[in-house]
C-alpha cells in the first residue's frame, strides 16, 4: 500500500531529527546528584596509623589530584568506636588474624545494632592459621595481603584491589559516588560502565533486530534505535566523566567528550548501524556493531579522562575491531538462546543470512 512507506519515511525523518537533539533531551541531574552525594567511610583499628594508611589507599588512582574537597573517610581508634553512637555510611574494622579480637567483635556487634554495614579487614599474619570467618557475621570479611614481613607490612597494590572490591560489593555507597570522591575506585567503575552499557546496547539491538525482519518497519525502527543507542552512549560518557572526577557541568563536559571520540567515528557508527536496514541480514552484525561502537567510545573517553591523551585513529579502530569480535559472539549466543519455536515461527520461517556474522 502506498501510504505505508510514506508513513515510515516520515517517522524515520522525525526520529533522525530527534537523534541530533539527543543531548538536549537528557536530564543529567539525577545522575549528578547521585555522584556528588556525600558519604563517610569509617576505618576502625586499635592501630590508628594503620587505619589512616588503609584509608589513604583509596586516594590512589587516576586523576588523584582531582578530588572534591569533601571528607569521604575517617580513622577511629578502637576505644573511640566503642563509645561512639553513630558511624559513617560504612565501617571498616582492621585487625590481624593472630590476635585476640574480642574488642573488635564488640565493635562489629555495635555496628550491627546501629544498622551500619561493616567490613572486617584481616591483615594476614605469617604462619597464623586462617581466621574462623563466621565469627564476624553479619559483617563481611576480606584478607589484606602482606609482603611477608614480621611487622605485617601491607602489599599496598594488592590490598587496594581487595579493599575496593569488598567496598563495592557491600553496596553501602553508590558506585559512582565512590569513584568521584575516591580515585582508587575510578578505573574499576569506568570499566564496569563501559562493559554494562556495551552489553545493554547489544541486547537492545538484538531484540529490536527481530522486529525489523518485517521490511516495512525496518527504516523507522533503525533510526529510532540510533536515538536509543546514542542516548545510552551519551549517558555512559557523562557517568565516566563524573566517575573520573571531572566537571559535573553536563553542557560543558559533553562537547569535550564528543570531541575526544571525533565526529568521524560517530558518523561512521551511524552508517554501520544502517546495516540493519537490510531485512533479515542485519541482526548479528547490527548487534556486534552496537557492542563494539559503544565499547570503543567508552575506552576512548576513559583514556582521555585518565591521562588527558586522545586515542589515535588507529588505536580507536583497533579497540573497535577487537570489541567487534566479542559483539559477534554475543549476538550469536543471544540468537541461539531464543526458543527454537520462536526462531521457526512467524511469517519468515527461513531468512537467508540470519546467522551471518558479517
Amino acid at each position: 500500500m502506498p501510504g505505508k512507506p510514506a508513513s515510515g519515511l516520515s517517522s524515520s525523518l522525525g526520529a533522525f531529527k530527534s537523534l541530533t537533539n539527543v543531548l538536549g533531551e537528557i536530564d543529567a541531574r539525577p545522575i549528578r546528584e547521585a555522584a556528588e552525594q556525600p558519604f563517610l567511610i569509617s576505618f576502625i583499628s586499635r592501630d590508628t596509623p594503620l587505619a589512616w594508611h588503609v584509608a589513604s589507599l583509596l586516594y590512589r588512582g587516576p586523576r588523584a589530584h582531582d578530588i572534591p574537597p569533601v571528607r569521604a573517610v575517617e580513622a577511629l581508634a578502637l576505644e573511640e568506636a566503642l563509645a561512639r553512637p553513630t558511624f559513617g555510611r560504612l565501617a571498616v574494622v582492621i585487625t590481624s588474624e593472630d590476635r585476640d579480637n574480642s574488642r573488635e567483635m564488640q565493635v562489629v556487634r555495635r555496628l550491627a545494632r546501629a544498622n551500619t554495614p561493616a567490613l572486617v579487614c584481616l591483615v594476614e599474619a605469617p604462619g597464623a592459621p586462617p581466621a574462623f570467618r563466621q565469627q564476624w557475621l553479619p559483617a563481611a570479611s576480606v584478607s589484606l595481603h602482606t609482603i611477608g614481613d614480621a611487622d605485617h607490612t601491607l602489599n599496598d597494590d594488592q590490598a587496594t584491589r581487595q579493599l575496593t572490591a569488598a567496598i563495592r560489593a557491600a553496596k553501602a555507597v553508590d558506585a559512582l559516588a565512590l569513584a568521584r570522591h575516591l580515585p582508587a575506585f575510578r578505573e574499576q567503575t569506568a570499566r564496569s560502565l563501559i562493559e554494562e552499557t556495551s552489553i545493554a546496547n547489544a541486547m537492545y539491538s538484538a531484540s529490536s533486530g527481530i522486529a525489523e525482519l518485517i521490511p516495512v518497519a525496518t527504516l523507522p525502527l533503525n533510526v529510532a534505535d540510533m536515538v536509543v543507542l546514542t542516548k545510552n552512549q551519551a549517558l555512559m560518557a557523562y557517568k565516566i566523566a563524573l566517575a573520573m572526577g571531572m566537571t559535573a557541568d553536563f553542557r560543558r563536559v559533553m562537547p569535550q567528550l564528543a570531541a575526544v571520540v571525533g565526529g568521524g567515528f560517530i558518523f561512521r557508527q551511524i552508517a554501520r548501524t544502517l546495516v540493519g536496514l537490510v531485512p533479515g541480514w542485519g541482526i548479528v552484525p547490527k548487534t556486534a556493531i552496537a557492542f563494539a561502537g559503544t565499547f570503543a567510545m567508552g575506552e576512548a573517553i576513559y583514556r582521555w579522562c585518565a591521562t588527558g591523551e586522545r586515542l589515535t585513529e588507529d588505536a580507536l579502530r583497533q579497540a573497535y575491531y577487537s570489541a567487534l569480535a566479542r559483539g559477534r559472539r554475543m549476538a550469536q549466543a543471544l540468537l541461539k538462546a531464543r526458543p527454537a519455536r520462536k526462531r521457526q515461527s512467524g511469517r519468515h520461517p527461513s531468512i537467508p543470512g540470519l546467522e551471518q556474522t558479517g
